[in-house]
């Protein structure tokens, strides 16, 4: 059997994409779908993914013809192939192998034609990928098991072949992740802008101590900042891993796998399922924070979900669906939502609420951490074992991170209470060290105040199991200040270990409110970049910034 590096599928208690696509845009389970009745369903997006591959007929990803997808292949030197892409496909415009037929002629996928079941024979990439955008395809908007994306395209990365347990990334060989950053950039040539990981890996942990992961900042964790840093317009998500759904104790504290604990990712736990939806932090969900002290995971999503099955057939298409638990189906959910999120961006919807194709814009991978996190709601109830439940820590916290994103809390349309306000900075316009840009929001008492600052920080230096060293390079400070009180993000007093920094009001004192971002020291180059999310009862807002920015 195909199986992938520390893929860990345990029991939990189900929710289904018919519940989660609504919880995900309006906070209830059966609530409305607000980003989808403004026409955003992830129409011009395209999404990658590292699993054990698709299953390509599945209706939905199928084309009408059930034609295969463009194939690429590894090269013996270790390269990889990425220029066979139809970007007028419906749904997956590209299909990767991560290894090399020359070198592995018997492998899945090098045999011509493909054998029956080469192609995802475990089913754990069909599924995720289908929790993030799977579409049945019918001419309706919305099928049983369609996911929150279904308008958006695929690049499938077929990494499922060989595996070892969760340290897979330290070998070499065929499916095994042993460098990113090519992995990386080959979906990034390929049109991806939001990839999706459900796997970690132990790098630098002793092959079987300790039994869980290490939250350690590890070569692969630096190579997805190095890859963020070099191309900041790319989004990465992966998952916690799991702990036992049957065990009676929590898991231990800094047990997250890599590559997610990495600076520049968005890094998903679990919510349990309905009716509890995300109110209640899951009983499988591993804990932060990384072994530096950083706040992890960022976000909580869906731990299981009801979509696409692979059918160990690639002839005839069918429509199997299944339900399967762990957080590897919570980032791909969170992915989604990101992708509907960026859409909103790049279709011009900000600042009207209106899609206006001269307002659209390339937004950043920091801007929209920012606005997920803007949106995210703080699960109260954490669950334990099989009944077991306890009261959530208050967020940010190393249970939840920021809680779990509900769109319409951040993303702004005609009527909305909440009005929505951005500042995305690239590199060449960034904050020198000892400078700062402050913008003046007159703000009303009517809704949550809510900023959000989030830069793409360089890499940092691979650390072993036990290393505390603080892995942040450039430190921004966000500060906010009304009638003479000064709250800052993260605390009482500047944070020194996050690249994430917010403050969260949820009952604001109307008035004007001063908010600064500052570069606090630069470890690396003259500027950094950054992007600030601003939702409230936002009236006026002015720029006092030395240069234009977007906002």
């Amino acid at each position: 059997m195909r199986r992938l590096f520390a893929v860990l599928l345990v029991a939990s208690t189900a929710l289904a994409n018919e519940v989660s696509v609504h919880s995900l845009q309006s906070g209830s389970p059966t609530g409305p779908t607000p980003v989808w009745d403004h026409g955003i369903h992830g129409e011009g997006q395209i999404v990658a993914v590292i699993d054990t591959g698709v299953d390509y007929n599945s209706c939905y990803f199928a084309e009408p013809d059930n034609a295969p997808p463009p194939f690429n292949t590894g090269s013996p030197n270790g390269g990889l192939d990425w220029e066979n892409v139809d970007a007028s496909r419906r749904k997956i415009i590209a299909y990767d192998f991560l290894y090399s037929c020359d070198q592995y002629p018997n492998a899945p996928g090098c045999d011509a034609p493909f054998a029956a079941g080469a192609l995802d024979n475990q089913g754990h990439g069909t599924h995720a990928a289908g929790a993030i955008l799977g579409d049945k395809g019918a001419p309706i908007v919305h099928d049983y098991g369609d996911a929150i994306a279904p308008a958006a395209k695929l690049v499938v990365q077929d990494a499922g072949f060989r595996s070892s347990g969760d340290n897979c990334t330290q070998l070499t060989g065929v499916g095994c992740p042993a460098k990113l950053l090519p992995i990386l950039e080959q979906a990034y040539k390929q049109g991806a802008r939001i990839h999706s990981n459900s796997w970690g890996d132990r790098q630098g942990v002793p092959n079987g101590v300790p039994a869980v992961p290490t939250a350690n900042y590890s070569q692969s964790a630096r190579d997805v900042d190095a890859f963020v840093w070099e191309h900041p317009d790319s989004l990465v998500l992966f998952n916690t891993g799991n702990w036992s759904a049957t065990s009676n104790s929590d898991p231990p504290l800094s047990s997250l796998s890599a590559p997610g604990v990495a600076k520049n990712t968005i890094q998903v736990g679990g919510s349990r399922g309905f009716p509890d939806d995300d109110a209640s932090i899951s009983n499988i969900t591993l804990f932060g924070p990384s072994r530096d002290g950083r706040i992890k995971p960022d976000l909580i999503g869906p731990a299981s979900v009801l979509a696409a099955d692979m059918d160990f057939d690639q002839n005839p298409a069918t429509c199997d669906i299944t339900r399967q638990p762990g957080t590897s189906f919570a980032s791909p959910t969170i992915a989604g939502a990101a992708v509907l999120v960026r859409q909103y961006y790049t279709d011009g919807f900000y600042p009207s609420g209106v899609a206006t194709r001269a307002n659209g814009f390339t937004p950043s991978a920091a801007l929209l951490k920012a606005t997920l996190i803007a949106a995210a709601r703080p699960a109260t109830i954490r669950r334990v074992g099989t009944s077991g439940s306890k009261f959530a820590l208050p967020t940010p916290s190393y249970e939840q991170g920021w809680g779990f994103p509900v769109l319409d809390n951040a993303l702004y349309f005609p009527g909305d209470a909440a009005k929505l306000r951005v500042v995305d900075v690239p590199l060449s316009a960034g904050l020198t060290e000892g400078e700062s840009a402050t913008i003046r929001v007159r703000a009303g008492a009517g809704a949550p105040l809510r900023v959000v600052l989030v830069w793409t920080d360089p890499p940092g230096v691979p650390r072993s199991v036990n290393d505390t060293t603080p892995e942040l390079v450039n430190d921004l400070d966000l500060r906010i200040t009304i009638s003479g009180t000064t709250y800052f993000g993260n605390g009482p007093s500047p944070d020194r270990l996050n690249n994430v920094e917010a403050v969260l009001l949820a009952q604001p004192t109307a008035g004007t409110y001063d908010i600064t971002v500052a570069a606090h020291h630069l470890g690396f180059g003259p500027r950094q970049s950054y992007a600030l999310v601003v939702s409230g009862d936002i009236s006026t807002v002015t720029n006092a910034r030395k240069r234009a920015v977007r906002h």
